[in-house]
């Protein structure tokens, strides 16, 4: 029997881990992250003695930022990625410890231990990690460098979603469950399943024309987006719909977009990013800011939650100006200031770091035009349940496990499927599953 331990993501979003062992006691980790809360933040911890390895399926610190802890105790643990996936990770978790005041168990030599340990592992290649234990990446289609993994331990198959589009965005291509083959289990991300998010192309041009009607008019747009994959995704919408006006990027973006330049197997094409970048002004000094924020252009500037973040520097000035126009291109969660600036068109924001030397105390009531636009590099309800069905089950086992998801989502979803005739349950934190 194979044991699938729960660490985390279950009926939440945030810490994914996946830990899968073998009737020999040999073990695998699938991610290993974090969450953004005051407690609980690491995955729930067990017995990780006889670990042979641990694999990622993206960047996002939600999946990647506890992967140092592993190093406190197995110094020589292989860790298998590929270079683009790597190089963002090393300079999200070392930003993450830089921004915070939360005292995490880990610091740069565990760091540069999971760096110096890691494997580079390419889409389709099946990869031993201990006897009669295989992992294999598949294309997930949800940031540059994403993964699904494979793994296939003691006569089964268990397919490790992690975070998946099944829709093709202008940065990558989509995900395609046919690639995989015959399979036992799946345990599938949840995030959207509630949701049907509308037609891309249709969000696009509302989107470009909007932009371009501000702008126009003599106004400013400023786009609070993430800077994995997010950022770059809107300057490429905007050089396809040909906007003219100047169009500055700000922040982590910056740096982000230029390893993707670097990694341009990953994209989709790229020409087109290439030629979208090429007419994006880099802001990284102050002067920058300061004539970003006073011409009459379109600034994209992280963070996508307008939790903090160089969107900071401008906000203010946008939030007073009736002609201009702040635009949502990611999920607000319930909480954040971008949820709230969205609800209420106020926006609060009270931060006061010596290390990082801000004093923010914002509520203000927005004078400029605020609206969302969904891009979401998740699959919404649709394509969970298309890729679902997509998938080849082997004769008398259709085991789904539904994470990466609030309550709702994953239970909802898991009942959904269970009327189709799978065996489907929403895992709660630290359960352990046999198959």
């Amino acid at each position: 029997m194979v044991n699938i331990s729960f660490l985390g993501s279950c009926r939440e979003v945030g810490r994914s881990a996946i830990l899968i062992e073998s009737s020999k006691g040999d073990k695998c980790l699938l991610d290993y992250g974090v969450r953004f809360s005051e407690k609980s933040r690491m995955p729930v911890q067990v017995d990780l003695s006889n670990l042979k390895a641990c694999a990622l399926t993206h960047c996002h610190i939600d999946h990647s930022g506890a992967l140092p802890f592993l190093y406190k105790k197995h110094k020589r643990l292989p860790f298998f990625t590929n270079a683009l996936t790597l190089e963002i990770v090393d300079k999200l978790i070392n930003d993450m410890l830089k921004v915070t005041s939360y005292p995490y168990p880990f610091g740069k030599a565990e760091i540069n231990s999971l760096k110096e340990n890691s494997v580079l592992l390419d889409v389709g290649v099946k990869q031993k990690i201990a006897d009669d234990f295989f992992i294999t990446f598949y294309n997930a289609g949800h940031v540059p460098g994403s993964v699904s993994i494979l793994v296939e331990v003691d006569g089964k198959r268990i397919l490790y979603t992690g975070d998946i589009n099944t829709n093709p965005t202008n940065l990558i291509n989509s995900a395609n469950p046919k690639n995989i083959p015959k399979i036992d289990c799946a345990i599938i991300e949840s995030t959207y399943a509630l949701r049907d998010h509308s037609p891309r192309i249709e969000t696009e041009k509302a989107f470009t024309e909007e932009v371009i009607n501000i702008t126009d008019n003599g106004g400013r747009v400023l786009i609070p987006a993430f800077s994995v994959a997010r950022s770059q995704e809107v300057f490429m919408i905007l050089e396809k719909f040909n906007y003219k006006k100047p169009l500055f990027l700000d922040g982590m973006a910056t740096l982000i977009s230029k390893i993707y330049l670097d990694h341009p197997y990953s994209l989709q094409d790229r020409n087109l990013y290439r030629k979208a970048l090429s007419k994006v002004n880099f802001v990284n000094r102050r002067r920058k800011r300061a004539k970003a924020k006073n011409t009459n252009g379109t600034i994209i500037s992280p963070s996508g939650m307008v939790k903090g973040g160089s969107v900071l520097n401008y906000i203010k000035s946008f939030l007073k100006d009736p002609t201009s126009a702040i635009f949502l291109v990611g999920y607000q969660v319930e909480g954040t200031p971008g949820r709230g600036l969205l609800d209420n068109n106020i926006f609060k924001f009270k931060e006061k770091n010596e290390h990082r030397k801000t004093d923010y105390n914002y509520n203000i009531k927005a004078k400029c035009k605020v609206a969302s636009y969904d891009f979401s590099s998740h699959s919404d309800g649709k394509g969970l349940h298309n890729y679902v069905e997509e998938l080849n089950f082997t004769d008398n086992a259709k085991e789904i496990f539904c994470v990466h998801g609030d309550n709702k989502a994953t239970t909802t979803f898991a009942g959904e499927l269970a009327d189709k005739g799978y065996t489907s349950v929403a895992p709660e934190s630290g359960e352990v599953y046999r198959i």
